[in-house]
């Protein structure tokens, strides 16, 4: 098997979710309340993986308030 095919099977078993349904679990996946989620996420959509959710929220909290 090639590293392409490895890659290319790896990417196809990583699930990405809605904004919706990654909030729906933030508590779990995240350890953030609902609305520390949508803070971090307001205005974003599309699909997402939980790293780079987990990623994102991470940075975001980091960001401190102006």
């Amino acid at each position: 098997m090639t590293d392409l095919n490895k890659i290319n099977e790896k990417s196809e078993t990583i699930q990405k979710f809605t904004i919706e349904r990654l909030r729906q679990n933030c508590r779990q996946l995240f350890n953030v309340s609902i609305s520390t989620f949508c803070g971090a996420t307001y205005g974003m959509t599309g699909k997402y993986t939980i790293e780079e959710m987990k990623t994102h929220i991470e940075k975001w909290k980091k960001k401190g308030v102006k």
